[in-house]
């Protein structure tokens, strides 16, 4: 009687500890929400941090994670194609400043317009 107590608690336990695992890698899988890219990228100030030059590799890798999800994301109002084409042109130009390319601060200020996303989909 006292094995089949341990063996069931033992199952049990094990059963958690892989749901727990499980769900955590289900959160890993998820893109972040718009709202979390907006916190994590400006209001922490990642953005400004990779546009000034401070930032180093990982900062910028970071940045290009971030805006990558975006357009994963439905927003809130507005055309789905503007939204997709907003946010991808954003997600290329954080890559481009990751790969080192040429003028790709530039590109990356260019293509951050808070207010124009914001009117069409905020």
């Amino acid at each position: 009687m006292r094995t089949a107590k341990y063996c069931l608690t033992a199952t049990l336990a094990l059963g958690m500890l892989a749901n727990v695992y499980a769900t955590r890698a289900d959160d890993a899988a998820k893109p972040h929400t718009i709202k979390e890219v907006m916190v994590l990228a400006h209001k922490k100030g990642l953005y400004n941090k990779v546009l000034q030059g401070k930032a180093d590799d990982g900062d910028k890798k970071t940045l290009a994670e971030l805006y990558g999800d975006l357009p994963k994301n439905t927003p809130e109002k507005g055309d789905a194609e503007s939204w997709k084409t907003k946010s991808e042109a954003l997600a290329k130009a954080a890559n481009d400043v990751v790969a080192g390319k040429e003028n790709a601060l530039a590109a990356l200020k260019t293509a951050n317009k808070c207010k124009s996303c914001h009117d069409a989909h905020k």
